[in-house]
């Protein structure tokens, strides 16, 4: 039986747990969490009961959260975040409605939703609705989304709201969802080692990428599916080799035995960028990689930078911004358990 002592041991296994009958306490606390939101009791007779986990892993969040009485939440458009949300009780009483966009989503067993940061958000919720909740940070995804592609997004990323929850890639990314949510609650995790979180990042982006509808994901699966010629393959390897060099088109070129004219109609056909983008994006996700790995006492971030043959610093923190959402100092000092 799915009692609300159950519902209380579930929120104390996160990291981090809140339980509380306060209106003005629940929406500042969850409002820190994710987004600040109008929150409003449906039945005057009721009052709130909320319990929430939360466990934070790089620029993800894995919550739990259960307001304990019927309730409308408007937050209104996410801005910062994606977020995908699971119920975990569903019977006949345990309604939600839920507004993204223009689309109103009957969530009912089998049936999740994901809510992308452009569009307007609108909850109804009763009293027995829990939820497990991933929350990405909007710069973190479209980040990597256009590392996978290799250019920039031409418009934001945007999600199909509704998720059968049937299909088999949907039970995938929850089934991976469950098992790193279990795995980062106890007292330590494998998961949390610098070699692996990057990784385990990518694995969970990755599988939320492919298996749910979004505006990319023809392109994405396309990339996947359409191997590149041999030629574009030797320059991306070549580039990966000698990112430390100050590479010029020419040097890439050579590298690839193909024209300069060929090499450039070659990487806006199947990298949808210039060989110069592509160089300076390899740059900075190397530097990225070695930021994640460094300790901010010891590693200094014009040296990293130097090794790359990159001499502006400001140029350089303005695009290292505009991928990964954050300076290098503060990817350098972000603490990592």
């Amino acid at each position: 039986m799915y009692t609300d002592t159950t519902r209380t041991r579930r929120a104390k296994s996160y990291h981090d747990n809140f339980i509380s009958s306060d209106l003005d306490e629940t929406q500042r606390y969850i409002g820190q969490a994710l987004k600040p939101h109008a929150l409003t009791l449906l039945d005057r007779r009721q009052s709130l009961n909320v319990k929430v986990g939360r466990t934070d892993f790089g620029r993800m969040s894995f919550m739990y959260i259960d307001h304990g009485a019927d309730v409308h939440v408007y937050p209104g458009k996410l801005e910062t975040i994606f977020l995908f949300q699971v119920p975990i009780h569903t019977t006949a009483i345990n309604k939600q409605e839920v507004r993204v966009g223009n689309s109103v989503v009957q969530v009912s067993p089998g049936i999740a939703y994901v809510v992308s940061p452009t569009l307007d958000l609108e909850l109804r919720m009763s009293k027995y609705s829990d939820n497990a909740v991933l929350s990405i940070e909007r710069t973190r995804l479209e980040g990597f989304l256009e590392q996978t592609l290799q250019r920039r997004l031409d418009k934001p990323l945007e999600f199909t709201p509704r998720v059968d929850l049937t299909q088999c890639g949907s039970q995938e990314l929850v089934s991976l969802m469950s098992h790193m949510t279990r795995q980062l609650n106890l007292p330590s995790s494998s998961l949390r080692h610098v070699m692996i979180q990057s990784q385990a990042e990518s694995l969970l982006m990755s599988t939320m990428l492919i298996n749910l509808e979004h505006n990319y994901r023809a392109e994405l699966i396309s990339e996947a599916a359409t191997p590149k010629p041999h030629y574009i393959r030797k320059a991306q390897a070549y580039i990966l080799e000698n990112a430390q060099d100050a590479l010029t088109p020419e040097d890439i070129a050579r590298a690839a035995c193909v024209s300069l004219r060929s090499l450039y109609a070659g990487f806006q056909t199947y990298l949808h960028c210039s060989p110069m983008t592509f160089v300076k994006n390899i740059k900075l996700d190397k530097i990225n990689d070695e930021l994640m790995l460094g300790e901010a006492a010891t590693t200094s971030v014009s040296e990293v930078v130097s090794k790359y043959g990159i001499s502006s610093l400001g140029n350089f923190s303005a695009n290292y911004r505009r991928r990964f959402g954050e300076l290098p100092r503060e990817t350098l000092r972000r603490k990592r358990i």
